[in-house]
């Protein structure tokens, strides 16, 4: 049992090991009073985008005057930002209360971090007695463990493209079948802009379970910070060109349970809505930005919005070792006037020099990473920071805590 907040987070996180699949994440909800029977929930699986899009429509469900629960991962700045009730982190006295109310059942059931995550934040919502949640998946959708919602009223897959297929397969239709899994029976799917090969898989799994299959609607970049959407402007508080993708969606998602996306508050939310690590901002003179960008996907996405930032462009890479680096560290480097690949301190980071594979300039040390590139872009350039979210998350306390 724990009396501080740090120690029991700590332990948490620590928890690693063979997750459950969903029906054992079944039993373990089971005992602690099926707190997933309670509410609404929007479910999120997808290669990229899933946060960007959980965020845009929690903050427009929000201003609809519903009291939204979030799941998000991996956290950017607490670990308590992962669950959330209209926009504000698990309280610590609350998170902690539930670890030691839990304590014997996740002990018992050999917990990973995200199963006790998952517990915690449905059990929370539960008690809080909210009106929906939007949930992100953890990795692929099937055997994930947020994959035992009983009220999905909407499932959403963002994205498909190449990741994590040590575990979910090497072709995009076997990466499909695993996002597809998220699917509910006799409900709803809306797919974002997906590949062919992929939006079969999703087709057939929707029809295998008689499901309707929605799909984005006509949409376009309106210019600066603009998305044009059925024909209609909806400003946005970026400069990343793929969030136009990821907002549009949410806007459709919106539509689908019953949200009018024509009011003043729906647009200032989508406005006001800004997402940590992705295409943000955290210093100037030389501008910083922070993008997790941690699958080829992500950085063809990153590269587009990249293009129009002041030069010179010097681009900070970090990356987990089951991740294609050495592809994405190519891509960057032909995209800026400098690439400096580095490390951080993670069981699964990879190594600077092998991550690089002769592309880019190796500075180990991340901070000295960062020194160097905000030298080399001067006051009137951009670094870029980008990779692994683990990596963006650690850098990031760096900047928020500057004087």
């Amino acid at each position: 049992m724990f009396t501080e907040i740090n120690e029991a987070m700590e332990w948490v996180m620590s928890r690693r090991g063979h997750a459950h699949d969903p029906e054992g994440m079944k039993r373990i909800l089971a005992e602690a009073g099926n707190p997933q029977k309670y509410y609404d929930c929007v479910h999120a699986a997808g290669t990229n985008g899933k946060g960007s899009f959980v965020n845009y429509l929690s903050d427009m469900l929000r201003a609809s005057g519903k009291k939204t629960g979030m799941f998000t991962s991996p956290h950017m700045v607490n670990h308590r930002d992962r669950i959330r009730i209209d926009g504000e982190w698990i309280p610590e006295d609350t998170f902690l209360r539930y670890v030691n109310e839990y304590y014997d059942l996740i002990v018992r059931e050999n917990m990973t971090m995200f199963e006790t995550d998952v517990l915690i934040a449905l059990s929370w919502y539960r008690d809080e007695k909210i009106d929906i949640a939007v949930i992100e998946c953890g990795l692929g959708g099937r055997y994930d463990s947020t994959n035992v919602l009983e009220r999905t009223v909407l499932a959403v897959i963002t994205t498909i493209g190449f990741d994590h297929m040590d575990r979910l397969g090497d072709t995009l239709g076997k990466i499909a079948w695993h996002k597809a899994g998220i699917i509910p029976e006799n409900g709803k799917i809306l797919a974002g802009n997906v590949p062919e090969e992929a939006m079969s898989v999703i087709e057939a799994e929707a029809a295998r379970k008689h499901a309707q299959l929605l799909r984005l609607p006509g949409y376009r970049d309106g210019g600066v910070r603009r998305l044009i959407y059925r024909n209609e402007a909806y400003e946005l508080c970026t400069d990343a060109v793929y969030q136009v993708e990821n907002a549009a969606l949410a806007l459709r998602a919106a539509e689908e349970i019953g949200l009018d996306i024509h009011s003043e508050a729906v647009r200032k939310a989508l406005y006001s809505s800004s997402w940590t690590g992705r295409f943000e901002t955290v210093s100037y003179s030389p501008r910083v930005i922070l993008d997790g960008a941690h699958n080829p996907h992500g950085v063809a996405a990153l590269i587009r919005s990249m293009q129009h930032l002041p030069r010179p462009l010097i681009c900070v890479f970090s990356a987990l070792r089951d991740k294609q680096g050495t592809e994405m560290a190519a891509m960057l480097e032909e995209a800026c006037d400098e690439l400096i690949v580095t490390e951080f301190e993670m069981y699964r980071a990879d190594n600077a020099k092998e991550l690089s594979g002769g592309h880019g300039r190796v500075i180990a040390n991340w901070h000295e990473a960062i020194e160097a590139a905000e030298e080399s872009a001067g006051k009137n350039g951009t670094v870029v920071i980008t990779g692994s979210l683990y990596f963006v998350s650690t850098v990031r306390g760096t900047f928020v805590s500057r004087p």
